[in-house]
């Protein structure tokens, strides 16, 4: 794998969605994800069918060393507003930041390989480090996954010039 980004500065936004801690690893994200399949004709105020998946480093973050890592995961949809959030849904905002903007095509179950690419391969020969500032970063899905071996998708990682 060696797959270089593009470069894109992305507008503060909100989110609004089903959100889970990773303590049990994977399950947790699925878990999240299989809610949000069944409520998010719930959200209100949402600006497009296109679905993000958050990965908040901001909270109780543990690397868990030999584990999955430890943080607060958001399956949802951009919102023009955190008035009416669904009982059970939470809100974030995304701070304005400058990403590097990763292309995925493949099985959904390969996506932590690709996470492992981009900070332990790319990102230490790369210049760049995360933008701590967000303590944050995410999958960006332009459509719906409908074949979980097949999925394309964006993941946006703030970064700052070293």
């Amino acid at each position: 794998m060696n797959q270089e980004p593009e470069f894109r500065d992305r507008a503060a936004f909100r989110i609004v969605g089903i959100e889970r801690y990773t303590e049990s690893g994977i399950p947790a994200i699925r878990e999240a994800w299989a809610e949000f399949g069944r409520r998010a004709g719930e959200i209100k105020h949402a600006l497009s069918d296109a679905a993000y998946g958050i990965e908040d480093y901001s909270r109780h973050f543990d690397m868990n060393k030999g584990g999955f890592p430890k943080y607060y995961y958001i399956a949802g949809l951009e919102v023009d507003s955190f008035a009416d959030i669904p009982d059970g849904m939470t809100g974030k905002e995304i701070p304005t930041g400058h990403y590097a903007v990763f292309s995925y095509s493949g099985p959904l179950d390969d996506l932590h390989s690709f996470f492992s690419y981009i900070y332990a391969d790319w990102m230490p020969h790369s210049g760049y480090s995360m933008d701590l500032r967000l303590s944050l970063d995410f999958e960006f899905y332009p459509e719906r996954v409908m074949d979980m071996h097949a999925a394309k998708l964006e993941i946006w990682v703030p970064v700052i010039k070293e």
